[in-house]
């Protein structure tokens, strides 16, 4: 890993707009370091760009498949965020549905590899914002996008530890009716691997590379210091947090 952490770049292109995208994403090329990017990027507010950033940094310190990130500015001057482009759509374009409770959603969804780590990292940043829309697929591989709307500050503490409805976790434990699982699943096996994932996250906090990439986006807000705050607690709440979704009757379930 180099020694920065967080990608800065200009926008140097027309932009192309997506059709179906949130917040009037964009198509364009970036240039980082002397070097062109194709990018997908989106006008927010600034404390949704912090969002972004952090999470999509985090994501991709354990693994989970989130496109990398880029602060972007544009002719103006303006920030904006950005991410590369990695060329494939949405769900929503195979589906044609964004409700993620459809069986359809459910048939892929099951079978991706990262759907442990990614319902747990859903858990852990609390984030209401997960659909058909922003998980991208090419028929084999899954990326995730769009944590903007995550970690609400004024909403949620970082002990927070009451059922929000997490999609990705709903899926995991298929914990609606509609649905038919043809598989048990091995709770003391979960809670293992969410033992092993919550070591990466104590070892992410304690080469304070979140507390790095934060002071390293130049964008002046308020809230830098609250989000650094609310992950370093909530790693500490974590375990038990998730524990106590997979084992609701088992307050104190302890690996073994």
């Amino acid at each position: 890993m180099t020694d920065k952490i967080i990608k800065v770049g200009r926008i140097i292109s027309d932009s192309e707009p997506i059709e179906d995208g949130i917040n009037s994403s964009f198509r364009c090329i970036a240039c980082c370091d002397n070097e062109e990017y194709p990018v997908v990027a989106k006008y927010i507010k600034g404390i949704e760009i912090l969002k972004e950033l952090i999470c999509a940094i985090l994501g991709r310190l354990i693994n989970l498949p989130i496109p990398e990130p880029i602060l972007l500015l544009d002719q103006y001057d303006v920030f904006c965020f950005g991410s590369l482009d990695v060329g494939y759509p949405n769900l929503y374009h195979r589906l044609n549905i964004q409700d993620p409770y459809y069986i359809e959603f459910h048939s892929i969804i099951k079978s991706w590899s990262a759907l442990e780590s990614a319902s747990f990292f859903d858990e852990f940043i609390i984030n209401p914002d997960r659909h058909s829309g922003n998980l991208l697929y090419n028929g084999k591989d899954i990326a995730m996008i769009d944590h903007g709307l995550s970690m609400q500050l004024d909403k949620f503490t970082p002990n927070h530890d009451e059922d929000w409805n997490n999609i990705l976790f709903n899926h995991l434990l298929c914990k609606f009716t509609e649905l038919s699982c043809e598989h048990k699943l091995d709770k003391i096996a979960l809670c293992n691997k969410l033992t092993i994932w919550c070591e990466k996250i104590k070892e992410i906090n304690n080469n304070n590379l979140i507390d790095k990439a934060i002071n390293e986006i130049p964008v002046a807000h308020k809230s830098k210091n609250e989000l650094l705050y609310f992950l370093t607690s909530r790693s500490e709440f974590i375990q038990k947090i998730i524990n106590n979704r997979i084992n609701p009757n088992q307050m104190d379930f302890v690996n073994v």
